[in-house]
């Protein structure tokens, strides 16, 4: 039986963020939610996913041989914990990650260090390649379509992460920037219908009332919605190059040596 949530989120995680950084000798500069919680459509047994940056202190970065620049954890408490080096972060924020971003843009945050939120903030969107991340998205859907969807009763879970890729796939077109994490921020932006955005919500309400691997047969209408769309944007996808604006380096690697020099004073 799960834990209760709240405890889960406001005790355990953050017992298990202090743990981390006093085994590892690092210090935390953001820890969020991923996956279907951010997103806001977990089921009853869904894990948590947490996922964090972290910086060593300055002498880490002297080692002639090259070091591990993750950490990963799972807890009994069914916590999932990740964590990417800041050198490597800001590597992947730099080549437009599509993961990378989801993490700065996470609605449930667990903690952040503010000075880090402030400098990431500032520069984040010069380094959004959505021509990258439109293909991101798009391989999503694909993927799922070909192993998940080929019957009647699918996984709401793997349907709704089919929908979501089409979804984000329609908002990076219009906006080319990140989509909104929260999947009812998503759907409320991009879906016109009110039918549609009706069938999306039972579905919701059904998944988080279920577990991971509960079937159901998805409505007919929005079914053939996210096909049409998704057929759409295979055919859109490799016409789709608005303008980008290389950016200089020079940001992040301010970020990254004052951020690690200022481990020397802690």
């Amino acid at each position: 039986m799960k834990a209760n949530a709240t405890y889960i989120e406001q005790i355990a995680i953050p017992a298990h963020l202090k743990d981390v950084e006093q085994e590892h000798n690092v210090r935390i500069l953001l820890a969020v939610e991923s996956g279907s919680r951010a997103w806001g459509f977990e089921s009853a047994n869904s894990d948590w996913d947490v996922r964090f940056i972290y910086v060593h202190k300055p002498e880490w970065y002297f080692m002639i041989d090259r070091q591990r620049d993750v950490i990963e954890h799972m807890y009994d408490d069914d916590v999932d914990l990740a964590g990417w080096d800041l050198r490597k972060a800001l590597s992947l924020l730099k080549s437009s990650n599509p993961s990378m971003f989801e993490w700065l843009a996470s609605p449930k945050v667990y903690f952040v260090d503010a000075d880090f939120r402030r400098r990431i903030d500032e520069v984040k969107a010069m380094f959004f390649n959505p021509i990258k991340v439109m293909y991101h998205y798009n391989h999503i859907y694909s993927g799922h379509d070909e192993k998940y969807l080929q019957k009647e009763d699918c996984s709401m879970k793997r349907f709704l992460y089919y929908l979501r890729g089409v979804l984000a796939c329609r908002w990076i077109e219009q906006n080319e920037s990140l989509p909104p994490v929260a999947f009812d921020e998503l759907v409320a932006a991009v879906v016109n219908e009110d039918s549609i955005k009706a069938s999306i919500e039972k579905l919701i309400q059904l998944k988080k009332s279920g577990t991971e691997r509960d079937l159901h047969v998805i409505d007919k209408e929005l079914m053939s919605y996210a096909r049409h769309w998704a057929d759409v944007y295979n055919e859109r996808i490799d016409s789709f190059r608005p303008d980008l604006h290389k950016a200089s380096t020079e940001t992040l690697d301010s970020i990254m040596r004052d951020i690690t020099m200022n481990r020397m004073n802690l």
